[in-house]
């Protein structure tokens, strides 16, 4: 609805209104869709009736670009829609669509989100789910969908958006879940809005909803159901931002580059300070964000993969988030639109961005690298921790001295900078190899708890 579409009782408007009823008094809207079908002897005027409201492609509503950037492997859906895939066609991120039984079935692209679609799509009209007929008969048709639900809420942790919860085969599955786990059962989040006064003409028809919403809150906590209360459905995408910025916590970015043709002692300082910080991050369980670019990045890859080995490895599919910053040819260009889109990306994706470095040559001399300084803004403006190491010199030292006595807040949940303390720590050209990522590993640890 917040794209533009329909509720499901504007939908039916129109259908009601051609049986003489009013679809806004008829709870059981199936109801109402297969009498309507039962009348006219088929489906197609319901059929056309979505056709023409759901077919047309509205603007994506932020809450599902943020779900799109999200870490999530799986997507369930009752809607026809396409929002959900525009959002991820959006950002080219892949995704499988699974809207009919026989699509269970197929192969799963490589790395795609699986999105399904348990009451099929828009663009197959003739297998959708909207008369009590195809509730009754789900089962039959398109049960495949059921005991895959039902394994994805045993074994996951689900958040429902813009659900009712009322929906029969949801309901069942959630029954199931009751069944086998009678004392704790798996934690789900279910993101809700209770009944308001302005809802309602009738005071007392308020209450009694409200009365009625809050029992029905609690009983949600028998099938491991939180609900999460909202005043209005505008805050959902200030609610999903706060969770990708609580999953990009997880997250270390390390900024910077040096000219690898600068054979002096500081090219080979910064190259092991990388190389220690990933073998840090990958020490400390958390996941690496770099661009690949001179010098920084390869190191702190090298670092954060060897840390990764003593366990094994498995596990970089998810931990690792790097991007290309590939240096052109001599005499060539690089693609400065391409490496910005780069650079949004990554500081959405990291919760605490580490500056080392940040230099090129101009003229015979090395100087601050201007696409380092774009990082940093681009990281201030995501909300990221942002942590330079001035004795690096370049951008990292100009970070530095700009953060230092800055009205960013250095204490608290909303911490954005080292103390300034720290900075002049940071900063110092005779603090040892050791001391310097014991300090940078204080910080990462405070502000990740």
């Amino acid at each position: 609805m917040a794209a533009g579409y329909p509720s499901w009782a504007s939908l039916l408007r129109e259908v009601g209104e051609e049986l003489g009823l009013s679809s806004s008094d008829i709870h059981d809207l199936a109801a109402l869709a297969q009498w309507h079908i039962r009348e006219n002897g088929g489906a197609t005027r319901v059929r056309n009736i979505i056709k023409t409201e759901i077919g047309r492609d509205l603007p994506v509503p932020e809450a599902l670009e943020v779900i799109a950037r999200l870490p999530v492997r799986h997507i369930w859906t009752t809607n026809y829609d396409r929002l959900v895939e525009r959002a991820f066609e959006a950002i080219r991120r892949p995704i499988d669509v699974l809207s009919g039984s026989k699509d269970l079935s197929l192969k799963a692209k490589p790395s795609a989100v699986r999105l399904y679609k348990m009451h099929g799509s828009i663009d197959r009209l003739d297998d959708i789910v909207i008369s009590t007929d195809d509730y009754e008969l789900y089962r039959s048709r398109r049960g495949a969908f059921l005991p895959l639900l039902q394994a994805h809420l045993t074994g996951m942790s689900m958040l429902f958006v813009g659900l009712s919860l009322t929906d029969p085969n949801v309901r069942h599955v959630l029954s199931l879940i009751r069944e086998s786990f009678l004392d704790a059962p798996p934690e789900h989040f279910a993101i809700v809005r209770p009944p308001k006064a302005d809802d309602f003409t009738n005071p007392n028809e308020f209450k009694a909803r409200a009365a009625q919403h809050a029992l029905w809150a609690k009983d949600l906590q028998r099938y491991g159901l939180i609900a999460v209360e909202i005043d209005d459905y505008d805050e959902v995408p200030a609610l999903l931002r706060q969770v990708e910025r609580r999953v990009a916590n997880q997250r270390v970015w390390v900024s910077g580059s040096w000219p690898i043709e600068a054979i002096d002692p500081q090219s080979q300082k910064i190259y092991r300070l990388s190389e220690n910080l990933g073998r840090l991050v990958g020490n400390r369980g958390l996941c690496l964000v770099t661009g690949s670019g001179v010098l920084v990045g390869p190191a702190s890859i090298a670092g954060f993969l060897e840390a990764l080995r003593v366990d094994g490895g498995w596990d970089i599919d998810q931990r690792l988030i790097s991007r290309p910053f590939p240096q052109p040819p001599l005499g060539g260009e690089a693609d400065k639109t391409l490496w910005s889109a780069h650079r949004a990306e990554l500081a959405r994706n990291a919760g605490t961005v580490v500056f080392l470095g940040g230099a090129k040559t101009s003229g015979g001399s090395i100087v601050a690298a201007e696409g380092v300084m774009e990082e940093f803004e681009k990281a201030k403006g995501a909300g990221a921790f942002l942590l330079p190491v001035g004795s690096t010199g370049g951008a990292a030292k100009l970070i530095c001295d700009q953060l230092q006595g800055s009205s960013l807040p250095f204490s608290g949940s909303d911490a954005s900078r080292p103390s300034d303390d720290e900075l002049t720590a940071l900063s110092d050209e005779t603090m040892t190899m050791e001391a310097t990522i014991k300090l940078i590993d204080t910080i990462i640890m405070r502000h990740h708890k």
